[in-house]
């Protein structure tokens, strides 16, 4: 069966895997970077993922794209509960976002109060 290809800039969340799965859509849009980093709000339940030019403290190397299996998943367990424990989800469920870019500072925000549930069988 082909692989289907999800062409929002995205992140889905799933606490129960301790998975967080950065889009190929989301990576295009700020350029390919070769490293990441989030950054939480909680006040405003709001996640980012934004490029970094060079290796620092709490970032995460973006694999090198290959249009066959490329796949982005960072697992963070201790941020995922504390994203759980702020937005009151379930944590059986995996949500995902879509996310709005911001080239100014090299982001992409995610407004946690829009994240919808995957359902079963949707590729997450």
């Amino acid at each position: 069966m082909p692989k289907i290809t999800v062409n929002i800039t995205g992140v889905s969340l799933c606490q129960k895997k301790g998975i967080i799965r950065i889009f190929r859509s989301t990576i295009k849009e700020l350029g390919d970077p070769r490293y990441i980093r989030f950054l939480f709000n909680p006040e405003k339940r709001t996640l980012a993922v934004q490029s970094v030019s060079r290796k620092e403290a709490e970032c995460f190397r973006v694999p090198k794209y290959n249009p066959k299996d490329w796949d982005f998943k960072i697992c963070s367990i201790q941020m995922l509960r504390i994203i759980w424990r702020v937005c009151e989800w379930n944590e059986n469920d995996t949500y995902r976002i879509a996310g709005t870019h911001y080239p100014e500072y090299n982001l992409v925000e995610f407004n946690l109060n829009q994240a919808r549930i995957v359902q079963f069988g949707e590729i997450e």
